[in-house]
This record gives structure tokens, C-alpha cells and sequence, in this order.
């Protein structure tokens, strides 16, 4: 009976052995500014913005949409679309800058959204964060310097997403119009493409 139970316990422990890494450092998805487009190409895929700062609740934010498709309509001379994506793939990004602890930040009337936080796969995840890097200086981005991105969780459901953020450091201002802050990136796929369905941040 003891041996049995030493048995139980053994395979109990494996299992925890096994299952505890992928909780304990669950990542989240990462982005880079050239993943979807460069500077050479930014009336390829830049739709809107970035903005100055803009006010919600109790924190500020700046905003970017981007066409991963690299398929602005008005670039590709396609008029049926005119004023959004041709493909109807919008990546909306939020910039927030330092300062938030423990903080609950919900996209609401999503149209057309997946959810997919897969940190192994960043290019189909459609929530996640976007880090900062040489090719493009045009894009809303996370300057790393000494800092990482937090580990963000996520709750949603089929028309809204919300990053759960422990804290943002202190990250220091990209260059060009990468701005300054934690960059948040949510993905969706409208069908038609236009007139565009912008997220609301709460």
C-alpha cells in the first residue's frame, strides 16, 4: 500500500515537473517594427497616425493603424477600399507610457477578431506587444534599453481583449516617431474592408 502510494506520488510530482514551466513562463507574444514593414515602404503599410497623446480613464495613450499586408489601399491605386486596407488586416496600436502598475487595459467592438496570444508564432498572434528595432523608425514601438516587455495575460472574448500589465518600466524614446512606452498591438480581419471598425480603449 505505502509502495503504491510512493508510486502515486512520484508520478504526481512528474506531472507537476512538467506542467509548471508552462505556466510559470508563459511569454507574451513580440513583435518587431520591421516584422510587417520598413521605412522604405511606409505608404505600403502605414494607414493612420501615430497621434500625440490621447486621454482615456486614468492613463494616456497614442495611436497607430497599420496594414500588415503592406496593401493601403490609396498606394495600390484601389479605390473600392479607399481609406483602409485592401486585404482587411488592421493592426491597431496603443502606445502607453510608463508610470501604470497592475493595470487592466480593455479593446472593446472588435470586428472581425481571433484571438491567438501564441508567443512562439508573433507574426499570427493577433494581441501582443511591439518591440523596437532599425528598419523601421516610423512605427509606434517599445524601446527596450535596460527593460523587457512585462508578462502581460490576457482575457477576452469574441468582440474584446483585455492585457492584464503588472507594471511599465521606465523605457527610454525611440527615434523618428516610435514615441516613448509600452506599444500594444491588437489584430483583426474585417470583411469589407472598409468603412473600418476602430477598437474601443477603456
Amino acid at each position: 500500500m505505502k509502495l503504491e502510494k510512493r508510486a502515486a506520488l512520484s508520478i504526481l510530482m512528474i506531472l507537476v515537473l512538467i506542467l509548471y514551466p508552462i505556466s510559470a513562463f508563459a511569454a507574451t507574444p513580440i513583435r518587431h517594427g520591421s516584422d510587417k514593414g520598413v521605412d522604405s515602404g511606409v505608404d505600403g503599410w502605414n494607414l493612420f497616425g501615430p497621434t500625440h497623446l490621447l486621454s482615456v480613464a486614468n492613463f494616456n495613450y497614442a495611436q497607430q493603424v497599420q496594414c500588415p499586408n503592406n496593401d493601403v489601399a490609396a498606394s495600390q491605386g484601389d479605390t473600392t477600399n479607399a481609406g483602409g486596407c485592401s486585404s482587411g488586416a488592421y493592426v491597431f496600436l496603443f502606445q502607453i507610457p510608463t508610470g501604470l502598475t497592475n493595470a487592466a487595459i480593455s479593446f472593446k467592438n472588435l470586428v472581425g477578431f481571433t484571438f491567438n496570444d501564441d508567443p512562439n508564432n508573433p507574426d499570427q498572434a493577433t494581441v501582443g506587444a511591439m518591440v523596437c528595432d532599425a528598419g523601421n523608425t516610423k512605427l509606434l514601438c517599445t524601446t527596450l534599453g535596460p527593460y523587457q516587455i512585462p508578462n502581460i495575460t490576457f482575457t477576452h472574448t469574441a468582440t474584446s481583449v483585455t492585457f492584464h500589465i503588472p507594471n511599465i518600466p521606465a523605457y527610454p524614446a525611440g527615434i523618428g516617431t516610435q514615441g516613448q512606452g509600452l506599444t500594444l498591438f491588437v489584430q483583426t480581419q474585417q470583411s469589407p474592408a472598409v468603412p473600418v471598425a476602430f477598437p474601443k480603449i477603456i
